[in-house]
C-alpha cells in the first residue's frame, strides 16, 4: 500500500503502522542506537498492532501481518529477528 492508496481510516492505520514497523526494523539493524528511542518506536508499533487486532483491520501483505502470524503479535520479538 502506498500513501496514494489510503482512502479510509483503516487504511491509514495500516499505512502508518507499516511505516512505523519499517522504522523499527531499520533501527534493529543499527549497531549504535538510542535504546530509549528504539523502545519508544517498539511501543508505538505494539499499540498500533494491538489496535489493528482489536478492530479486526485487514493487515494482509504488511509487516503487521508478519508480526501477528510469526511472532504472536509481539513487536519486540519480531524486531529482535530483524537483525
Amino acid at each position: 500500500m502506498t500513501l496514494r492508496d489510503v482512502r479510509t481510516p483503516e487504511q491509514a492505520l495500516v499505512y502508518i503502522t507499516d511505516c512505523n514497523l519499517a522504522t523499527v526494523a531499520h533501527m534493529s539493524m543499527l549497531k549504535s542506537k538510542k535504546k530509549g528511542e528504539f523502545a519508544r518506536q517498539i511501543s508505538i508499533a505494539q499499540t498500533a498492532v494491538d489496535w489493528m487486532l482489536s478492530m479486526k483491520v485487514d493487515m494482509s501483505g504488511t509487516r503487521a501481518e508478519d508480526v501477528v502470524s510469526g511472532y504472536d503479535g509481539n513487536v519486540r520479538k519480531w524486531a529482535e529477528k530483524q537483525r
